[in-house]
């Protein structure tokens, strides 16, 4: 059995479920920009984005610059909140599970490749961000995984060492950085896999079990 003290979280895709491409739409619309053409222009610099490399003005200004639509304050702030909301659809069974480790008295992280502008937003609009004992977001440290810092950062965050962390992580680029640490690491694909994946860590039991008097969500 390996034991751990944390659990350290992906948001996008694991602490909230994936956006669909229909989800994506209120977005598209509000920018003016064909189907054919908005995924690729709206991750093209997504990684400087989440790095901070580019801020929020920077970014949409290339997002309205490849779509040719004019741009101001007031429809990056639009667009800014869409985003937001894009991020924001809790994947029910994973909030459900961070109440349990924090009754059984685990340490709890985000750790997420997230903009400034995004994790602004959220640490006001995601009540489950107060599960939580620590967030760390790439955009407020200026570095984004799998780079072996944001690691460290989110670990000093919650107080233990690597081999006391497991880690949850939605992309294997991710979950290796961590495993070259040494931090324990699963891949998320489904509620269903990660209740398997977590067997050897006697924690598969506890995503289903409802807890006991949970923390406000």
């Amino acid at each position: 059995m390996i034991s751990v003290k944390a659990v350290l979280l992906d948001f996008g895709c694991v602490l909230t479920l994936a956006p669909t491409l229909h989800d994506y739409e209120p977005l598209r619309k509000a920018i003016g920009m064909e189907a054919g053409r908005f995924q690729e222009v709206y991750w093209r610099e997504r990684d400087a984005y989440d790095r901070g490399t580019i801020d929020n003005v920077g970014f949409w200004r290339k997002v309205a610059q490849a779509a040719r639509v004019p741009f101001s304050a007031e429809q990056r702030e639009r667009w800014e909140t869409l985003d937001c909301e894009l991020w924001n659809t809790p994947n029910a069974a994973i909030v459900d599970w961070v109440r349990v480790l924090r009754g059984h008295g685990f340490k709890t992280a985000v750790l997420s490749n997230m903009p400034l502008a995004v994790s602004s937003c959220l640490r006001q609009k995601a009540p489950c961000f107060k599960l939580f004992d620590h967030l760390c977001f790439s955009g407020e440290l200026g570095i984004v995984k799998p780079d072996a810092a944001i690691y460290r950062a989110c670990l000093e965050g919650v107080g233990v060492a690597a081999a006391q962390a497991l880690f949850i992580d939605d992309r294997e680029v991710n979950v290796a950085g961590a495993r070259a640490l040494g931090i324990n690491s699963i891949r998320f694909q489904s509620v269903e896999q990660l209740a398997q994946d977590l067997k050897p860590y006697g924690l598969e039991d506890s995503l289903a079990t409802p807890p006991r008097n949970p923390p406000d969500s």
